[in-house]
């Protein structure tokens, strides 16, 4: 009675102990598979009021996956040289200018540890001396051609003022207004050119400027702190001036507007029928096959069981190899009683017996 006693609390312990290991590996790996699991947004955009943009807008804007960093989606700024992305050491995502890892410098801290970037907004950006926390500052699931025009207009009723016996613009920046279309992105954002002109108008360091080329510095028209999209701007609009010193400065025009003349999702593509020349032709994104993401969240799912039952496996055999060991068991009796597999001497000796 008391060997069977002893034989049901054994068998007891050890259900025990394997509903133990199987809960312990569970937990280890649930987190790890949720996550993977979990489809978060292709296209980010990091967005700000413009007291932000005035001191961080050079790292705003729209963002591309681009692979995993830190076991979760990783971003980089398109057209642009920032990167988001989630470090594990502190357990939150941050922005570095140089690569995924790199937090020296960071400006941009979202106090999180979500999965996806967009989980939740808690973010902070440097104000020169210190982290402040600011409400405005969020990143979301958009694409740029659903939040900005593809096609703007510059126009100002200034721009055929005269005052004192001169235009209140000048040739040049008069020269800017009309009709921009999207060719292109940099830092985030849309890069625009006039039509049949050589003048741009894209976001520098912080700043919205047209100028007569990609990449200058200085220019006719011009915004202080900028926006992700320039037809969101209202005022604070400046257009270049010569002052009584014959120097070059900035001059608000309140007049100022820039207007959505087309979005993306309004354009149709056109047929072309001529082939005897080459075709510029607008670059067009093709959204990702629902079934290939369908396919790799099975894959990844498959993957953390598979990883589960073998980890059981190997702490199952663990335990046995322990308990073989402490009962003074060597070499290939070690190995036999680990895997529970009977040596040839003893099935003979069985045998005989009966």
């Amino acid at each position: 009675y008391n060997q069977a006693k002893s034989v049901d609390i054994t068998m007891r312990d050890k259900n025990e102990l394997s509903l133990l290991f199987v809960l312990s590996f569970f937990l280890a790996f649930q987190q790890q598979c949720v996550g993977a699991d979990k489809e978060c947004c292709s296209s980010i955009l990091l967005d700000s009021d413009l007291a932000v943009h005035k001191i961080q807008g050079d790292k705003l804007g729209f963002y591309t996956q681009m692979g995993y960093y830190g076991a979760r989606p990783a971003y980089r700024q398109q057209g642009g040289e920032f990167f988001i992305f989630y470090y594990e050491e502190e357990q939150h995502w941050i922005d570095s200018r140089y690569f995924y890892g790199a937090s020296l410098f960071s400006k941009l801290v979202n106090e999180m540890d979500g999965y996806c970037l967009d989980d939740h907004n808690n973010w902070s950006f440097y104000n020169g001396s210190v982290l402040t926390y600011s409400e405005m500052l969020t990143s979301k699931c958009s694409k740029i051609e659903d939040v900005c025009c593809q096609e703007i207009k510059l126009s100002s009723s200034n721009s055929e003022v005269m005052t004192a016996n001169s235009s209140f613009y000048g040739e040049q920046s008069k020269d800017s207004l009309g009709e921009f279309k999207a060719i292109g992105m940099n830092n985030g954002r849309y890069i625009y050119q006039k039509k049949n002109h050589d003048r741009f108008l894209e976001y520098g360091d912080r700043y919205w400027i047209v100028s007569s080329g990609v990449g200058r510095t200085s220019g006719h028209i011009h915004h202080p702190r900028g926006s992700v999209c320039p037809e969101h701007i209202e005022k604070e609009w400046q257009i270049s001036d010569k002052n009584e010193d014959g120097q070059w400065v900035w001059k608000e025009d309140p007049e100022l507007k820039i207007t959505c003349v087309k979005q993306m999702n309004d354009m149709k593509p056109k047929l072309v029928s001529d082939t005897t020349s080459p075709v510029a032709q607008p670059y067009t994104q093709i959204d990702p096959v629902e079934e290939a993401t369908t396919s790799s969240a099975g894959a990844v799912v498959f993957g953390c069981i598979s990883m589960l039952l073998l980890s059981m496996m190997i702490a199952f055999f663990a335990r046995r190899f322990y308990r073989a060991w402490g009962r003074g068991a060597q070499g290939k009796q070690l190995l036999f009683e680990t895997m529970d597999i009977e040596q040839a001497g003893e099935n003979q000796a069985s045998f005989n017996k009966f």
